[in-house]
């Protein structure tokens, strides 16, 4: 650990990203980040909501198709994230809410796969009925996204 942080200390890029008052270095990749947890949020909410009973005349089938914007999402969180972990590892990883966020995205990444194997891979083209475990699952995940959405966003003031 003591390696990757004085790497990343002394690294140019992260020295760049860290001190550089550009627009290009910290402000882009945030807002990569920020971009991420909209799509990762986002279809996470449209699933979610429609496994709650929003447009209960819509067949389930076609809302897989939101899992590719939700692993887009999940990707680009992760990349800049880890980019942004890098760039103040010691004040990061010392923050009391970071292992909060963590487990919480570890949860909802979990809940991504069971939901996308039990609920959708069993969907058929015309079903419309919501099996009762999967209100369980929309409402366990909702929880769990929003949740590392906001420890994420008090890190900055704790």
């Amino acid at each position: 650990m003591q390696i990757l942080q004085q790497w990343t200390e002394t690294s140019a890029f992260f020295i760049w990203l860290r001190e550089s008052p550009s627009i290009w270095a910290y402000p882009t990749v945030f807002f990569l980040h920020t971009i991420g947890l909209i799509f990762t949020a986002g279809a996470n909410i449209v699933i979610s909501a429609r496994l709650l009973g929003a447009a209960p005349a819509l067949p389930l089938a076609p809302f897989a198709r939101f899992f590719r914007l939700l692993w887009i999402g999940v990707w680009l969180t992760a990349i800049s994230g880890l980019i942004m972990l890098a760039s103040d590892l010691e004040t990061t990883i010392t923050n009391r809410l970071f292992p909060v966020k963590m487990t919480l995205v570890v949860c909802a990444v979990a809940l991504m796969f069971v939901l996308r194997r039990r609920v959708f891979g069993a969907a058929t083209p015309d079903q419309t009925s919501v099996p009762p475990s999967a209100r369980v699952l929309a409402i366990a995940s909702l929880v769990c996204w929003l949740g590392a959405v906001a420890a994420g966003r008090f890190m900055a003031y704790f």
